[in-house]
């Protein structure tokens, strides 16, 4: 009997420990999976913050290099600075200036040589073939592709004649007129051709600048000043010079070596000695000598000009740009063709080849898709567009892309 309760009580004692064993065994089970979510989100928790991090740094380092690219992008610029420097004195002579074309302040052209010019999208051209005589002015308008015969003066005879275009305006200086009158004068008429102001002063040579017209007699080089609707302002006296024994003479200021700048106009002497305008109180300044190429210069943009070998200020005498192998200004073949219009580059013609020549870099662009004519019959208009005359008509030209389009055919 102890013997059986002894053993029943060792199986009791087995089952327990088994049980107990069981139960112990599938508590471990149990907390494996919490013990291994634990370790898997403290182990990506610290990669996850540690990204930000390195995020956070790797912009730092990367504005690093943006600061270093523009100082990269400038290094050519300082290389080619003369460029550079003469752009600044375009631009700020273009905004402030009184130049040729169709400039920010005003458009103006001196058309007496220049057979063509554009405003506003019409070519305005005078002399047409079968249009009457040099002085009369056809318009083609790019946009309707139509021609007109726009102004035709009444004039009756001639003098020191020429011909400008002003804001829209056309003046035709030293003429007679057949209104009854009989004396040299000068006209304006608007874009439509009707007349609106005639001015009787004699036989005159006019320059306009930006606060007027400066009209010389050609009989005693006496000058006044007019507005832009040929209105008399006031009479200019001449500028005089000291010469022997303390006394003062006239310097005769010829209107021809006159000249736009900052605003007012200048004029030279045939010693070279350069005076200012001053408009209000209507006196030429003496300014001092400087150096004297007044007839072997083409305009280039407004106070600066163009020689074979660079351009030049015109009030200092001073060279800006040294050409050297860019090809120089177009202008620089004469008075009658522009070659700026503002921007970062300028036209530029050699051997009859014309490119654009940057200024911020000083490079050219490949050659251009100009007409095969003689450049006495060939006008540049702005930066687009050119015309030329043959004997067949007139044409319009787009020089960046080689288009043609016919003005007006002559009779054969």
């Amino acid at each position: 009997m102890k013997r059986k309760t002894m053993a029943l009580m060792l199986a009791l004692s087995m089952c327990l420990s088994l049980l107990s064993a069981c139960g112990s065994g599938s508590t471990a089970t149990d907390d494996k999976p919490p013990e291994s979510e634990n370790v898997v989100s403290s182990t990506e928790q610290p990669e996850e913050s540690e990204k930000p991090e390195e995020s956070k740094e790797q912009p730092e380092e990367s504005e690093e290099p943006k600061e270093e690219e523009p100082e990269e992008s400038e290094e050519p610029n300082e290389e080619s600075n003369a460029g550079t420097e003469l752009l600044a004195l375009l631009q700020e002579e273009y905004q402030n200036g009184f130049v040729e074309g169709e400039g920010p302040r005003h458009t103006y052209y001196d058309a007496t040589d220049r057979k063509a010019f554009i405003h506003n999208g019409v070519v305005y051209i005078h002399g047409v073939k079968g249009y009457g005589g040099a002085e009369v002015f056809c318009s083609y308008d790019i946009a309707t592709k139509e021609l007109h015969e726009l102004v035709s003066p009444d004039t009756i005879g001639w003098a020191q004649w020429s011909l400008h275009f002003m804001d829209g305006n056309f003046y035709f200086m030293g003429f007679t007129f057949g209104d009854g009158e009989n004396s040299v004068g000068a006209r304006m008429y608007d874009c439509n051709g009707a007349a609106l102001t005639t001015a009787y002063f004699g036989d005159l040579s006019y320059y306009f600048f930006e606060k007027g017209i400066l009209a010389q007699s050609s009989n005693d080089g006496s000058t006044i000043l007019l507005s832009h609707n040929l209105e008399k302002i006031a009479d200019i006296p001449a500028p005089q010079s000291e010469v022997e024994h303390g006394l003062k003479e006239d310097v005769y200021l010829e209107i021809y070596n006159m000249f736009a700048a900052d605003g007012t106009a200048y004029a030279r002497d045939s010693k070279s000695h350069l005076y200012r305008f001053n408009a209000d109180t209507c006196e030429w300044e003496d300014t001092g000598n400087v150096s004297d190429f007044t007839n072997q210069v083409g305009s280039f943009c407004g106070k600066y000009v163009t020689r074979r070998d660079g351009i030049y200020d015109y009030a200092t005498g001073e060279q800006v740009l040294e050409y050297g192998e860019l090809y120089p200004a177009v202008s620089e073949w004469g008075h009658d063709n522009l070659c700026y219009f503002g921007g970062d580059k300028y036209l530029g013609v050699k051997d009859s080849e014309y490119r654009w020549v940057n200024l911020k870099d000083l490079s050219m662009s490949d050659p251009l898709p100009f007409p095969d004519v003689h450049r006495s019959n060939l006008f540049i208009l702005d930066d687009t567009y050119c015309v030329y005359e043959d004997k067949y008509g007139w044409f319009l030209w787009n020089y960046n892309t080689g288009e043609e389009e016919t003005i007006v055919l002559f009779e054969q």
